[in-house]
């Protein structure tokens, strides 16, 4: 008969304290298939209701009469992680079986985790003792939790200031608890001090080193600096590392319109210029406030006075070029006028790194608002003072995009094709190739590209979806008998196309998307439907945007001959390009079909459910270390 250990017995022991413990209308739920988790407490009130509060509990008995041993545990590094990365907060909980009772602590109320140590020794005072009001103390931390999750926080924002009991290498002086609330205490607009922590919204927790603040464990920024310093400096300049230091807190936790308040009305911007550890961790945040213009203007004075490369140049560049999409025209404008300075002072820096980089940037930021021509010129002037530039795939592929947004599809496929040769890693860019060489009037071989590159796809490429459907619609055509090649003339395929005489037209220019549309439009009254699916799936694909073009290729791709995968192509490509727009017409076109209520619910849903979250290419920016050694940034194209 097998014996129970000791350790089986503490642990049915701490279960058993703790489950005592809590108040008699908490549910108390055993987890004992989750790995680290003892417990799940959901929270009643006191007439019974729920509230739909819920925490976890990690419960660590011990029957040690050491008082070290029993306010302390070590966890590993990985297991702490693991607690602080769910979104349910979680408890630990001490128990100690010698002095009948417990202790406890949130795991996120961890302030000294360093990610190079591979365990962590998860301290508690004797402020942690376990009362009979800590279920209160544990209700008004989840509730404050909540409201700032809820966005609900706004000055004056309740703070308690106290010592850090939990690390007593460093346990500070009451002096500086003193000079800290003396610091808030002259700024009741927007703070409000309070004597337990459990009554604020802040807490600040002083140690020897300097001060940590936390909102609720939801977001914690330690000050830049020790008291050790405090002596050297003046009262004012420690309220405003005070100020930055929360100010972090209210950026973590979605409160930027509060961080912003902080920051500019008290004149900060120029006290964060001097402090760059404090400026690069909120830059991203303050260039997205109602303060963009001004954040934007004064750094860039200050970097025109700055006579060194200053790696924040380089940091608001990638910020505003990836931010780029959510901005309206006046902050683009804002943008264009950055990166122009930025230009201006690497030319008088004479900096030929820098210079190339910005004229680079300069290139990415006219690309993205459609002025090729600019674009085109910036990427080329980067050659002038970087050569290394175009023994590189990434610029070539680059340049090859340019030139076919700019019409010139034969001089694009020349880019992509030695892209490709020096091993670009762009997961479309034999697509894209075959694309060019489609517009180049080259469209065997533009079959045979297509054919490579499905033969290759990767499971992460985007829309894949357009490119087996363009592979299909052109292999079907040069089966039945249109040209392999052609020199393409649309001004004389629009004549005839005005003239109605689509075939002919298709003479001049196979690529014509009206001449196909309106000859797929015959094809329908003649009750050929699936060459209609064919004529209009060729004319959507060739002017993506046509939603009406789209729609109707939906329509004629639900019949029995048509190969469902085909339509599937159809709507996921539409979709990409034209989101709830495409889907809203596909609707109102039903609608005026007069189509039975069952019928069209059931088109909808097929299309609802086919379709695929659009996600959009990432967006890369390279900076260069030499002419040869870069570092290349991926970042969303919506920052």
């Amino acid at each position: 008969m097998s014996q129970r250990t000791r350790n089986h017995i503490i642990e049915e022991e701490s279960r058993m304290f703790f489950k005592k413990s809590i108040p008699q209308m908490w549910v108390y739920r055993d987890k004992h298939d989750d790995y680290g988790i003892d417990c799940e407490i959901e929270i009643f009130d006191e007439q019974g209701n729920p509230t739909g509060t819920v925490f976890w509990v990690q419960l660590k008995g011990t029957d040690s009469k050491d008082q070290n041993l029993i306010k302390s545990i070590n966890f590993s590094s990985e297991k702490m992680t693991q607690f602080l990365a769910y979104d349910i907060p979680v408890l630990i909980v001490r128990y100690s079986s010698y002095n009948q009772n417990l202790f406890f602590r949130w795991a996120k109320n961890v302030r000294d985790m360093q990610p190079s140590k591979k365990s962590v020794n998860f301290k508690f005072s004797d402020t942690d003792v376990w009362t009979s009001n800590s279920h209160i103390e544990i209700i008004k931390y989840l509730k404050n939790q909540i409201l700032i999750k809820q966005g609900r926080l706004q000055f004056p924002i309740t703070v308690s200031i106290s010592k850090e009991l939990n690390n007593p290498k460093f346990i500070a002086p009451h002096s500086y608890l003193t000079i800290i609330k003396s610091c808030l205490a002259n700024h009741k607009k927007y703070f409000s001090l309070v004597q337990r922590s459990e009554d604020s919204f802040l807490q600040i927790y002083v140690d020897s080193q300097g001060l940590v603040s936390s909102l609720c464990d939801l977001s914690l920024a330690r000050m830049k600096i020790t008291f050790q310093d405090v002596n050297n400096i003046n009262s004012d300049l420690l309220v405003k590392h005070i100020l930055v230091t929360i100010t972090q807190c209210l950026f973590d936790v979605g409160k930027g319109d509060l961080g912003n308040q902080l920051i500019f009305k008290n004149n900060l911007l120029s006290f964060l210029k001097n402090n760059e550890d404090y400026l690069s961790s909120i830059l991203s945040h303050l260039l997205e406030g109602e303060y963009f213009s001004t954040t934007v203007n004064e750094l860039s004075q200050y970097f025109k006075e700055n006579k060194h490369d200053n790696i924040l140049e380089t940091m608001m560049s990638i910020l505003l070029l990836s931010k780029r999409k959510s901005f309206d025209d006046e902050k683009l404008l804002i943008i264009e006028n950055f990166l122009e300075e930025q230009l201006a002072i690497a030319k008088l820096r004479e900096n030929n790194l820098s210079i190339a980089g910005t004229l680079y940037n300069l290139g990415n930021f006219y690309r993205s608002v459609g002025e090729i021509d600019k674009a085109l010129t910036h990427y080329i002037e980067v050659r002038k003072y970087n050569a290394s530039y175009k023994k590189h795939s990434y610029y070539l592929f680059e340049i090859g995009g340019l030139l076919f947004l700019k019409g010139k599809p034969s001089y694009a496929s020349r880019f992509y094709q030695k892209a490709i040769e020096l091993k670009t890693n762009h997961p479309l860019a034999k697509a894209l190739l075959a694309d060019a060489l489609l517009y180049s009037g080259k469209y065997l071989q533009a079959l045979e590209k297509y054919d490579e590159f499905l033969n290759e796809i990767s499971v992460d490429c985007p829309n894949p979806d357009e490119w087996f459907l363009k592979y299909s619609c052109l292999k079907t055509i040069l089966q039945n008998g249109y040209p392999e090649t052609q020199t393409r003339d649309s001004m004389k395929a629009n004549d005839f196309v005005e003239k109605g005489e689509c075939e002919k037209a298709l003479e001049f220019d196979l690529l014509d998307s009206l001449a196909w549309y309106n000859l797929a439009v015959t094809e329908i009254k003649q009750s050929n439907n699936i060459t209609a699916f064919l004529f209009f799936s060729i004319s959507a694909l060739l002017d993506n945007r046509d939603c009406e073009a789209w729609t109707n290729a939906t329509f004629s791709g639900f019949i029995e001959e048509i190969d469902f995968s085909l339509l599937v192509n159809v709507i996921r490509t539409a979709y990409f390009y034209n989101g709830q727009e495409y889907i809203n017409y596909v609707y109102e076109s039903m609608q005026k079909k007069n189509l039975k209520p069952e019928v069209l619910n059931t088109i909808i849903e097929l299309i609802d459910n086919t379709v695929e979250e659009r996600i959009e290419e990432p967006f890369l920016l390279r900076n260069f270390f030499n002419e040869n050694e870069f570092i290349e940034i991926t970042m969303n194209s919506n920052g």
